[in-house]
């Protein structure tokens, strides 16, 4: 908002040089309505924030300074004396919570001419390139607009069909050709004026030109009226049609300025342009303003603010702020004026005590005290905190990924169909909401990649978002990894080729978090992934439900995505090294799983008695998955078989073609004696039994 200070000047004393002059915009600023620039004039720039539509005008800067400084008082501008009642034009409202209130003022004998310079300055300094002088009547509503914050509109009264003016949403089908020549169809049914058979201006944002103020115009009516500000958000987005009037519209507009604005805008009209008021004005309220009350303590505005503040001075601060403050037991009872629609709970007093009576810049520094404890101990809470603890405890790094992603990462037609698109993106690169993390490991592993790093490990565990075949939404949670290199890098004593990441390496962190999370009843089998190499991927089963996936990504992937800064497409996958591993599980599963078999935290007592190993070398044919043997060793093994791991395995001379000889050491041991060797030979008989019924032989 431009603020011409000659024009400020006119409601407040304000210096114009200097030190004093410096220290009034350090106290604007400080008091939360920042001046971000001083421009010739001069004129100030100050910021409007979203909440306070009140500073858009030059009457709430001079409101505001007044309230800072106790001895300037606000001088309010003439208005013409004005009665209501029923005017020479009806007035309907259809839809009251879109415009709560609207008046109608006819004048009649006007003589439409230029603005009168000091006028035309005025605007120029306030509006810049935006203004172009039109006529008398249209430049002194913009004017009063400016002024006082209050949008008003000119229609010229031959125009207006019917003598009416019918407050209501538009057809779909109907049209309407705006102040800036274009013709809009208004199938988005924005809130409209009309007349008694079509709309003559769109709510709130620009008027019809049909109806517009020409050099020939002799009655004019005037329009004053409170609209709702989503309407006309809402309205203004649609049609892609903003104005001055909606900048503040969409911010909130007094809705008891409507007949002071009239006032004003009137005297302006009978001094420059001439003619008579013809009748009273039709004010019609549809919806009275309710105000807002606020019982703030002020032990909590306080504590709030750590000042121990004396309640006059801040009763005094919010009288300046127009808001009628009585003292209630401990309490301010607060009436909030109808130009503070911001104001509404006991904080917002609070700051504006804050603000007021000290400044931002006189609040002390204090950090405040974090008492909550919610969230730490629920399920998910847990469940991820014990997941990070382990797959950090194995060297990997925990990262935080944005959801925000662009469409190209939907690199499966599934992901594709199920991609949910945000509706006001910032940018290329953050216009959908990601179907999977590896969106965000893949472009961090790649940057990794270009800075030289080659050895890492990186996992994260969060929400992916899509949408159901049937509309739902849902966010699953997913816990994927992207190793690569060595973990060991840089140990001393560890040679980093004794320990590689690859395919076995990927199985045992699966395995770890697993059984760290006490699931049990797990199965590994080939199978096929979008990312996996065909032979070196296999899925994760536990009791027979597929938990997810890990392999090797397979070479000559093309996973485009855009870069975060630049929105530039390029291949997330193009230089990632060869034989870099990749995890994939549902985070869902795994925390509906946990705790199934103990797993980490449970205890068992070490047997005192010694344990029985033998070895055995089956040959086996190679379709014959190892998983397999080792669970018809273990289910014949008997109550004393403790392990049955994988020790080596030979393909070569003595060995039939399409078959290997792996090497697997069982463990036996009893917790309350030490086995003897017939036990053990009955034990051996069996799973000799067990692997022969799966074709294996003994050399």
């Amino acid at each position: 908002m431009k603020v011409p200070i000659s024009w400020l000047q006119e409601f407040i004393p304000v210096p114009t040089e200097g030190q004093a002059f410096t220290d009034f915009c350090d106290a604007l600023t400080m008091a939360g309505l920042e001046v971000e620039e001083i421009l010739d004039g001069p004129t100030l720039y100050t910021k409007v924030t979203p909440n306070r539509g009140d500073w858009a005008s030059i009457l709430g800067t001079a409101r505001e300074a007044a309230a800072i400084d106790a001895s300037i008082t606000v001088k309010s501008p003439v208005g013409a004396p004005l009665s209501t009642g029923v005017g020479p034009v009806s007035v309907t409202i259809t839809d009251p919570d879109a415009c709560p209130r609207y008046a109608a003022t006819v004048i009649r004998g006007v003589t439409i001419g230029s603005a009168p310079d000091w006028m035309q300055e005025q605007l120029t300094q306030a509006l810049g390139d935006k203004y172009k002088p039109v006529n008398n009547i249209v430049d002194i509503t913009n004017y009063v607009m400016l002024e006082l914050g209050q949008p008003l509109h000119a229609f010229d009264l031959s125009t207006i069909g019917g003598g009416q003016i019918i407050v209501r949403r538009a057809a779909s089908d109907e049209k309407i050709k705006t102040l800036d020549g274009e013709e809009r169809l208004l199938k988005a049914q924005p809130l409209c004026i009309c007349d008694a058979s079509r709309p003559v201006a769109i709510a709130g944002i620009m008027g019809g030109l049909d109806t517009e103020i020409t050099a020939g115009t002799k009655d004019i009516l005037i329009e004053s009226a409170h609209f709702e500000p989503i309407t006309i958000r809402r309205g203004s987005k649609a049609l892609g049609l903003a104005s001055e009037a909606s900048y503040r519209f969409e911010r909130f507009v007094d809705p008891n300025l409507v007949m002071q604005a009239t006032a004003r805008a009137v005297a302006l009209i009978l001094e420059i342009a001439g003619g008579v008021i013809d009748g009273p004005t039709t004010d019609v309220i549809a919806k009275p303003h309710v105000p807002t009350r606020v019982l703030a303590r002020m032990d909590r505005i306080r504590r709030l603010l750590g000042v121990d503040i004396d309640r006059d001075e801040a009763v005094a601060a919010l009288k300046r702020l127009g808001i009628d403050a009585e003292r209630s037991a401990g309490a301010l009872d607060c009436l909030v004026p109808s130009f503070r629609p911001d104001i509404a709970i006991e904080e917002d007093i609070a700051e504006e005590v804050g603000r007021i009576a000290l400044g931002y810049d006189k609040l002390p520094e204090t950090v405040p005290p974090v008492t909550t404890g919610r969230g730490i101990n629920a399920l998910g809470a847990e469940f991820a905190a014990k997941v990070r603890t382990i797959l950090t405890g194995v060297g990997l790094q925990d990262i935080v990924g944005h959801s925000l992603t662009s469409p190209e990462t939907a690199w499966t037609e599934a992901e594709q169909a199920s991609m949910v698109a945000i509706r006001n993106p910032m940018a290329p690169q953050y216009s959908s909401l990601r179907t999977s993390l590896f969106a965000t490991l893949l472009p961090t592993a790649a940057r990794a990649v270009e800075s030289g790093i080659r050895d890492f490990g990186l996992f994260e565990l969060g929400s992916v978002y899509c949408r159901t075949a049937d509309g739902v939404f849902a966010e699953p949670r997913r816990l994927s990894a992207l190793l690569t290199g060595t973990l060991t890098a840089g140990m001393w004593g560890v040679k980093p080729e004794n320990v590689p990441v690859d395919v076995y390496f990927a199985k045992g962190v699966v395995e770890h978090l697993l059984h760290g999370l006490g699931i049990g009843e797990v199965t590994v089998k080939p199978a096929s992934h979008h990312l996996g190499h065909p032979y070196r991927t296999a899925e994760v089963m536990v009791s027979g439900k597929v938990v997810g996936y890990f392999g090797e990504v397979r070479s000559g992937l093309s996973l485009l995505a855009r870069d975060s800064d630049t929105g530039q497409i390029y291949n997330a996958a193009e230089n990632l090294p060869a034989r870099t591993v990749f995890i994939d599980l549902c985070g869902d599963s795994l925390m509906d799983l946990q705790g199934t078999v103990g797993g980490a935290g449970a205890y068992t007592a070490i047997s005192r008695f010694p344990a029985v190993t033998r070895d055995i070398a089956p040959v086996i044919s190679l379709t014959t998955a190892f998983a397999n043997l080792q669970d018809a060793i273990i289910a014949a093994g008997g109550v004393f078989l403790r392990s049955a791991e994988l020790t080596d395995l030979y393909a070569g001379q003595g060995i039939p073609d399409g078959h290997h000889a792996p090497t697997v050491r069982i463990v036996f041991q009893a917790a309350d004696r030490t086995l003897t060797s017939a036990e053990v030979d009955v034990a051996m008989a069996a799973i000799r039994s067990a692997c022969e019924a799966l074709g294996a032989q003994f050399r």
